[in-house]
């Protein structure tokens, strides 16, 4: 493993931070003191830095003679779910955790910070970006509305996320699709209400419900070719409030995740066709509510991840076959302006899932990811 001998000099230094961070999570979009904290270590390295989107920030590095600018995006945002942990930087507020590795994600960046702040021998500029709000705060595209592609010029950008059970040391290389779509949509059928002892004078939504719902779940494994994949999961249902009494709505909710755009095309117009196939049969009502939350994450540039990694960890350690993950990341928005490459570094075999109230996030990770970084920029300036 060649990891970059000033990016370890910082890991003592870094793990600190890290910790601190986990100690004080905040929510969405609401990352002020978090920005608080990076601006002032961004400050000690000289570095100036602009605030974009709601609690973001951007920080501009320039080098050498060369138009080429590279971007490097981290998370900052933390969950709202009670921290089980027992050590001693376990979470310090209630209810809210970082259970995503977000906090180890925006140390790493610091930790390239640290770095370039000594070491301008490139030639083009880097782009720092904080993010705040990817847990579903739509945090990205508050970056994209405020300018971000206008106030700079984004030739590569790339990002990482930190990957319980894949082996520490490891990274992961997708060539395509990364990360899956995310789409939310909500189903309202509204019917007849009246007494359940006498259903013949009421239009009772909760049968249409019934095979709107096993509809739906054909659609995977009917519609969709047995090589692509999807998801449709129902959430939600709610309806009714007497237990003898018919009521007159019924709301179903679901989320549908795919890797493909022409799959997310076709389970969007199956969905419809299900809905309004069951609600003339039934005779009631059937309204659909499709949103598409995020795009599917697709690495553009797989080929520089590639090289840089096996740099770092070796050819050995770079695992270039894992499934597409059927999770969303809203780095995918920024995909749709510049080319990149989004990798995943092993947080360990043994490690707790994400979003489980036991994960932490791996500090051996930070200098493999600020190294990974380093050796990008090697590549491209």
């Amino acid at each position: 493993m060649a990891l970059n001998p000033e990016v370890l000099a910082l890991h003592d230094e870094m793990k600190a931070l890290r910790r601190q961070i986990h100690q004080n999570p905040e929510v969405g979009l609401d990352t002020v003191e978090t920005v608080k904290l990076i601006k002032s270590r961004l400050d000690g390295y000289g570095i100036s830095c602009a605030d974009i989107g709601v609690n973001s920030l951007v920080a501009e590095i320039k080098g050498g003679e060369g138009d080429t600018t590279v971007a490097f995006r981290v998370d900052m945002d933390a969950l709202e779910m009670s921290e089980e942990n027992d050590f001693a930087y376990k979470s310090t507020v209630e209810g809210k955790m970082h259970a995503c590795g977000h906090d180890g994600h925006c140390t790493s960046l610091i930790a390239l910070a640290g770095y370039l702040a000594k070491n301008r021998d490139f030639n083009g500029t880097v782009l720092l970006l904080f993010q705040s709000g990817e847990e579903g705060y739509e945090g990205a595209l508050r970056v994209i509305e405020d300018g971000f592609f206008d106030k700079y010029k984004v030739d590569y950008l790339f990002g990482f996320h930190a990957w319980p059970g894949l082996e520490a040391g490891k990274i992961a290389v997708h060539n395509g699709a990364c990360m899956a779509s995310e789409d939310r949509f909500e189903v309202h059928v509204t019917g007849k209400s009246g007494h359940a002892s006498m259903p013949h004078v009421c239009n009772e939504p909760f049968a249409a419900v019934a095979d709107i719902i096993k509809g739906l779940q054909t659609i995977v494994a009917r519609k969709i070719p047995s090589h692509e994949r999807g998801v449709v999961s129902i959430t939600q249902v709610h309806g009714g409030s007497l237990r003898n009494g018919i009521p007159d709505n019924v709301m179903v909710q679901g989320n549908v995740r795919t890797c493909n755009e022409k799959v997310q095309d076709l389970i969007e117009d199956s969905i419809g066709q299900v809905v309004k196939g069951v609600g003339v049969m039934y005779g009631v009502e059937a309204e659909l509510d499709y949103v598409r939350k995020h795009p599917v994450l697709v690495n553009t540039t797989p080929e520089i991840a590639l090289r840089a990694a096996q740099k770092v960890v070796g050819v050995e350690n770079v695992v270039t076959d894992m499934e597409s993950s059927m999770a969303a990341e809203d780095f995918a928005f920024f995909m749709k302006y510049t080319k990149g490459c989004y990798v995943w570094i092993g947080n360990g075999a043994d490690s707790a899932p994400l979003h489980n109230s036991r994960f932490d996030f791996d500090d051996d990770i930070l200098p493999i990811a600020a190294s990974f970084f380093i050796t990008v920029i090697n590549e491209l300036l």
